[in-house]
């Protein structure tokens, strides 16, 4: 799952498909919720081609820095040609996996703690042990800093899993855990022990697909995507346009905001 999901390319068209198609601004409501200071360190884990790493940037002023950490130079050199010169001159960019956090920011010569700000949206659960990588991020903090966890919860992709599983498709249980049960079984409980302070905000965002074309090009790009079964899926979607004529697919988002930590 890991591989397809931190391609360049496939992130570029999932997000593509999804923003054009999005009822409500995902980047506006978590920003909305969030508050960036002219003068916060950031660091961003799986920070990808730079979703929300953008708008974090645009925030800061001269003395504020982010630093964007993936596992993918493609998508690293993208979000590098997206900051452009000004914007490049606040971002520091690592190449690394989750796991592999605290050893590549130490070969930075970052030095604990540095952030008022860890932020982290779609990505903590490709960790191979997200408990470890929260406590490592902790540990990075500063006193009075925040850690901004933001993923699919419950019901997240039902119409489009439902579809799916119809073609023929079996949903592996790290698609299900990360889709419906990562943010409340694992991120939920561990910020608790961790800060006196939680938020939590939620949302449901309907995304409207007004062709078939548009939905199959979504799946493909996902990490569940099964090209044997390809053939099936569109000839279901095919009798629902001819019902309905758009698809609508439910995005579950919650955003834990943490503070006040207990150190």
């Amino acid at each position: 799952m890991t591989s397809r999901a931190t391609q360049a390319e496939l992130l570029e068209q999932r997000i593509a498909e999804n923003r054009h198609s999005q009822q409500i601004d995902l980047v506006a409501w978590i920003f909305e919720r969030v508050r960036i200071q002219p003068s916060h360190q950031i660091l961003e884990l799986c920070c990808g081609t730079g979703g929300q790493t953008l708008r974090m940037l645009s925030s800061l002023g001269e003395d504020g820095r982010l630093v964007a950490l993936d596992t993918s130079a493609a998508a690293l050199e993208t979000l590098t040609a997206k900051a452009g010169g000004e914007g490049s001159g606040k971002l520091t960019t690592v190449q690394a996996s989750l796991d592999e956090l605290s050893t590549a920011l130490e070969q930075r010569a970052f030095r604990c703690p540095s952030f008022d700000l860890v932020f982290c949206a779609y990505g903590l659960y490709y960790s191979q042990n997200p408990k470890k990588t929260l406590d490592e991020a902790f540990a990075w903090l500063k006193p009075r800093g925040r850690i901004v966890v933001v993923g699919p919860y419950g019901p997240n992709n039902r119409q489009l899993f439902e579809l799916v599983q119809a073609s023929g498709v079996t949903l592996g249980e790290a698609v299900v855990f990360s889709s419906e049960r990562f943010m409340p079984d694992t991120v939920i409980p561990w910020a608790t022990l961790k800060f006196e302070s939680v938020r939590v905000s939620t949302m449901v965002n309907p995304v409207r697909w007004a062709t078939s074309e548009k939905v199959v090009n979504y799946w493909q790009n996902t990490t569940f995507y099964d090209a044997a079964r390809k053939s099936a899926f569109e000839a279901l979607l095919e009798r629902h346009f001819a019902e309905h004529g758009q698809f609508v697919n439910e995005k579950w988002v919650m955003m834990v905001e943490m503070q006040d930590a207990r150190f």
